[in-house]
């Protein structure tokens, strides 16, 4: 739910309530996992998804039921065999998956504050059970009846190096995927509002030194675009030396090669976890196709993924333990309580 509350709170803020239903429990092979939600809001307005398709019918019906009385409702679906004959509408994809349905008021104090806080790219956890007094409170194993918590850490960062046109593209590709975005360039000229809308913040200055300053770890993407020599291996010295999670560079593979000569000079650690050239191998060509193949592979490296066409490979496809996402910490995943 947590993702999706900028729209919520445009919702809430106006005085009316929204009914959102999140996934808390799934098992076996399914769209998504835990924590996914998709709300209804005012006049039917249907936002965010759990399953793709196979269940989002039946969860209408039910938030419009859920809307009127204020009762939460959990949900569950899966196989249509005879001795699972409560888990209906069935998964196309043979899963399982239980969704609760609750009510949240502009007067739901702490969900909003929760959700305001997600907004804002801060931690926060929210606690949502099928009793209406625990919806939002913290609560432990103790409390009676199903409990659920969802946790988001502060949204990771994208640091974008070199506000060149490619910049734009990648800037407005990282924020849409929840990454707060950080561009870096030492002409102002460049590096303006008007430009770089997406960004959450711009920064004029001599990267090595803006980056030193700046958090990185490893949930921090590092994206260097400027073609300077002047910086642009200490940029990539830095990142890799402060543990950044992808660290990538625009260029050919003779730029990558005089890179690595100055890279070894430097005595640079985890030289290979640089991809240079950037990006997965999808033939882009315009600022547009570079972003997506930029990004595809930030979440590449970020899952663990092949990031190779999903027809080449077999089992699965989706992974038993879903990947992290954008805004939840590696330590802190959503889960759940008896």
């Amino acid at each position: 739910m947590l993702e999706l509350a900028p729209r919520l709170l445009a919702v809430l803020d106006g005085g009316d309530p929204v009914v959102v239903a999140t996934a808390v429990d799934v098992q076996g092979s399914a769209p998504s996992g835990p924590g996914t939600s998709m709300a209804v809001l005012p006049g039917g307005q249907v936002i965010g998804t759990i399953s793709g398709g196979c269940v989002e019918g039946s969860l209408f019906l039910t938030a419009e039921e859920v809307l009127a009385t204020g009762d939460a409702v959990l949900e569950r679906f899966g196989s249509e065999s005879a001795e699972d004959a409560l888990w209906a509408p069935a998964l196309r994809c043979g899963g399982r998956v239980e969704v609760l349905v609750h009510r949240i008021a502009p007067s739901d104090h702490r969900v909003v504050a929760a959700l305001r806080a997600a907004a804002a790219g801060d931690p926060v956890a929210l606690t949502l059970s099928l009793d209406a007094e625990t919806l939002g409170t913290v609560v432990d194993d103790a409390c009676h009846g199903r409990v659920f918590t969802e946790h988001a850490a502060g949204r990771a960062r994208c640091i974008v190096v070199g506000a060149v046109e490619f910049a734009v593209a990648v800037t407005n590709a990282a924020a849409v995927l929840g990454y707060a975005v950080t561009v870096v360039d030492p002409r102002p000229v460049f590096l303006t509002d008007e430009r770089f809308p997406a960004a959450r913040e711009r920064i004029v200055g001599w990267p090595p030194k803006v980056l030193d300053e700046l958090p990185i770890d490893a949930r921090t993407a590092v994206v260097l675009l400027s073609h300077d020599d002047r910086f642009d291996a200490d940029v990539i010295d830095l990142a890799l030396r402060r543990g950044a999670g992808y660290v990538g560079a625009m260029g050919s593979r003779a730029t990558h090669d005089r890179r690595l000569a100055v890279l070894t000079d430097l005595g640079t650690p985890d030289v290979d976890r640089l991809r240079s050239p950037i990006g997965l191998d999808i033939g882009a060509t315009t600022p547009a196709e570079m972003a997506i193949a930029i990004m595809a592979e930030v979440v590449a490296v970020r899952s663990g993924a092949s990031g190779r066409p999903l027809v080449q490979g077999s089992g699965p496809i989706h992974a038993t333990a879903f990947p992290v996402p954008v805004g939840v910490a590696a330590g802190d995943p959503a889960e759940t309580s008896p």
